[in-house]
């Protein structure tokens, strides 16, 4: 294909998912598709939408699309010659393949014949207790989900593929959403009407195998395109951690040192050159700018500096042996062990962004609230949300940034079974030099179901 093809076949692309946008008939795009193409790439369909978002389209738009769009093109997308590795045992492409195999049967052979008999007898308790427990197979998506966001999402960020995630993400949350209204339905007593129940089981085993068709014919052809062995790695040995859905721990994988020699020859693809080009241009749209780029720090006025330093002496590292090291702060001194473990104890989950709104660290005690992998470490701290909840992200950290709030406070009830206390905190240095933002995080279901009193002397 020489770049002037490549050039039309963009254009007539863009035409198409325009024309899907401005609410045109689908089999009308379907017809101008097949009419223009015999097959498309991955790269071309993500160019397309990028393009639409570089020029104004709000993201959350071709999330409310992408399953048309899905349609559109499905069965027409060229196969990507595989990756050996991904064949692997342990490999995450490997572990996501699986996990949709196993989901696929679980809705096909399991939850929608189910349904189909229980529509046709009602009265028949056993396909209505087979749902249930496929239903409630079917939440554990969760998982997938969540190693999704945590781990593949940050190395979409890596090599600048920032739309993408942030349309997937949004429809993850959808689908939890959806197959949770789904369960509650079974699950409720009287039972909604029958019909009522098939829609809502239709509309979630739908969207979960959209996404399916959507991992594994977009978004894993995209990685292939700029990850390489050492990135996969480093999410095979987080992915533990967040554990998986309806299979086992699968068995350790490592790239061969083969594999890893090869990967440092890989080169930025023309597609990786391009969806960095299409992040910059998202960029300019959502007026993000470079680090380089940020505003001046806000400085505070003379006498409060005077009063800040008032309070508190610097900081300071104590150096009493080659091999040990203290933290010598106002109110006393600790070694880094006692650092460390202070931190694995503390009943809140810690997040620091530094000053340009990228997460720096994290406190990594056993019982977070929510996950956090390493993978999150130098990420955009709104990428680390789901759409919905990025422009609140952004209106705190503009608050932060210009002065006008030192904290914000949430609570949620989540999944209805805790009760999270969420905070964000302004930093700043002595001279009120703005540092970033601490996010800590609290189960405070316990807390907040405390009675009466208990005192020390009563043990």
């Amino acid at each position: 294909m020489n770049k002037t093809n490549s050039s039309q076949r963009q254009k007539k692309i863009v035409e198409i998912l325009n024309f899907l946008h401005q609410g045109g008939d689908f089999d009308e795009a379907k017809k101008m598709f097949d009419d223009s193409f015999s097959s498309v790439d991955v790269s071309e369909i993500t160019s397309a939408e990028r393009e639409l978002i570089a020029n104004g389209l709000n993201p959350m738009e071709i999330q409310n699309l992408c399953n048309v769009h899905a349609a559109v093109f499905k069965g027409s997308i060229t196969d990507n010659q595989t990756t050996p590795a991904f064949q692997k045992p342990g490999h995450p492409v490997s572990t996501m393949k699986l996990e949709n195999l196993v989901i696929t049967s679980l809705i096909n052979d399991e939850l929608l014949p189910c349904l189909k008999k229980w529509q046709q007898d009602g009265k028949n308790e056993k396909y209505l207790q087979r749902m249930r427990s496929a239903l409630k197979d079917l939440l554990k998506i969760d998982k997938h989900y969540t190693r999704k966001e945590n781990l593949i999402f940050p190395l979409m960020d890596k090599y600048g593929i920032t739309a993408p995630p942030k349309v997937m993400w949004g429809v993850d949350d959808e689908i939890r959403g959806w197959i949770k209204d789904a369960n509650k339905m079974v699950n409720s007593k009287p039972l909604p009407d029958k019909y009522e129940i098939e829609r809502s089981i239709e509309k979630a085993t739908k969207e979960v195998l959209e996404m399916i068709f959507k991992e594994e014919e977009i978004m894993i052809p995209m990685l292939d395109e700029v990850a390489t062995p050492e990135d996969w790695y480093a999410i095979a040995k987080e992915e533990p951690e967040l554990g998986y859905t309806l299979i086992s721990q699968p068995l350790p994988w490592k790239p061969t040192a083969e594999e890893i020699a090869e990967g440092k020859k890989k080169q930025p693809s023309s597609v990786a050159q391009e969806l960095n080009q299409m992040a910059m241009n998202l960029a300019k749209t959502q007026d993000l700018k470079p680090k380089s780029e940020s505003k001046p720090k806000k400085k505070m006025s003379v006498h409060e500096r005077i009063a800040q330093r008032s309070k508190t002496e610097p900081t300071s590292l104590e150096f009493p042996s080659l091999d040990s090291i203290n933290v010598k702060f106002d109110s006393g001194t600790l070694n880094l062990a006692e650092l460390t473990a202070l931190f694995k104890v503390l009943p809140v989950d810690l997040t620091l962004v530094d000053a340009t709104d990228h997460v720096k660290w994290f406190s990594n005690s056993p019982d977070r609230v929510f996950p956090r992998t390493k993978a999150v470490i130098g990420r955009a701290v709104v990428n680390c949300h789901p759409p919905k909840s990025v422009d609140k992200v952004k209106k705190i950290l503009a608050d932060f940034h210009a002065g006008t709030s030192q904290k914000n406070e949430f609570w949620i009830n989540l999944h209805g079974k805790i009760f999270v206390y969420i905070r964000y905190y302004a930093l700043h240095d002595e001279d009120g030099n703005y540092l970033g933002c601490l996010e800590v995080t609290q189960n405070v279901t316990h807390i907040r179901g405390l009675k009466g009193e208990k005192k020390l002397l009563n043990g």
